[in-house]
């Protein structure tokens, strides 16, 4: 009887560490590197009329609700809650009272009081403001847990809203900084973004990996919004907070990004039966050469990460440089805006 007893211990034990295994071990490892067992799930192609009523639909729900919260000291007063009283500069619910376009005004029209001030009233003018920041956070946030939902839940097409709503920002922030305060990168940034992830809808690439990427992409950039907001409008260590970018950012603009770049290339590349193949000739079924240019999103979507993953390494190095400068430099620096 005791031999039987240690027998099913034995058993009950290698079947307890096999669900932990395949449950929470592969789970965890599937986040660092997705690649998803069993029978993948491709996110495209997807109808074009689906993705447009998607961004549509997106669009004017984000522009809405930013509208209001960057007009209004809800976020502000969510984010005093989580810190000590009075733990916010005055400025940030000063620029509350005044809105957004008063404190663009006056920005502007007040210089700094030195040599430049001028051209140093016009730089800290570009600067987003504190609710700008924070709606960062916000809608970043959004859209890594629609992800993360779409991909527990095996959703295609909830992973698809979660994309448009990605494009629906860049949409709304384009317009809500306007001609005086976007800048060359940012409107880059804003034109790319939005191509890498249309591209994305047309392709044969497991959906999962993309909603990893989002969640990576966006996870970061509500760290980086909050973290931007901290450093201009709290009183925290410039060296610490940056020192904690460092590592966000590499692990998550850089090495998660690159993986999933590597991923998504090897899959269409097999896809389509050869590097050498894309956007050469093909011979149909009938005989016929056809060119992929006019019809294959690949090399479009190719180049739209490759300029997106080169943006992330660049700020990436960006910062790394500032959690190396002295506080007060940094400091000068978030109070007048630059990147």
């Amino acid at each position: 009887a005791p031999f039987v007893v240690r027998v099913h211990r034995r058993r009950l034990a290698a079947w307890c560490a096999k669900m932990a295994w395949q449950y929470y071990a592969q789970g965890a490892l599937s986040f660092l590197v997705p690649l998803p067992p069993g029978e993948a799930m491709p996110m495209g192609p997807r109808p074009v009329q689906e993705v447009a009523l998607s961004v549509a639909v997106m669009t004017g729900l984000c522009c809405l609700v930013g509208r209001y919260l960057t007009r209004s000291d809800l976020m502000l007063r969510c984010a005093a809650r989580l810190h000590p009283a009075d733990s916010f500069r005055d400025e940030a619910w000063d620029e509350v009272r005044l809105g957004l376009e008063g404190c663009v005004a006056a920005a502007t029209a007040i210089p700094d009081e030195e040599s430049d001030g001028k051209a140093k009233g016009r730089q800290s003018a570009k600067r987003r403001f504190a609710t700008e920041l924070l709606f960062i956070t916000v809608h970043n946030g959004t859209v890594s847990v629609l992800a993360l939902l779409a991909w527990l839940l095996g959703s295609p097409s909830l992973a698809l809203h979660a994309f448009a709503l990605e494009v629906a920002y860049e949409v709304f922030d384009s317009f809500s900084l306007g001609l005086l305060r976007l800048e060359p990168e940012t409107l880059i940034h804003h034109i790319v973004s939005p191509i890498c992830i249309l591209c994305s809808t047309q392709t044969e690439v497991d959906f999962r990996v993309l909603c990893h990427l989002c969640i990576c992409i966006d996870l970061s950039g509500a760290i980086l919004g909050y973290s931007k907001f901290l450093l201009r409008y709290a009183h925290v260590s410039t060296t610490k907070v940056y020192q904690n970018l460092t590592l966000v950012y590499a692990l998550l603009r850089v090495v998660g990004p690159l993986v999933d770049t590597v991923i998504i290339v090897w899959t269409e590349v097999r896809t389509r039966g050869g590097l050498f193949v894309l956007g050469g000739h093909l011979i149909t079924e009938d005989g016929i050469h056809t060119h992929l240019v006019a019809t294959d999103w690949t090399q479009l979507y190719f180049w739209a990460m490759a300029v997106l993953n080169s943006f992330n390494i660049y700020f990436f190095y960006v910062i790394r440089a500032r959690a190396r400068l002295p506080p007060h430099v940094v400091a000068s620096l978030e109070r007048t805006g630059c990147h």
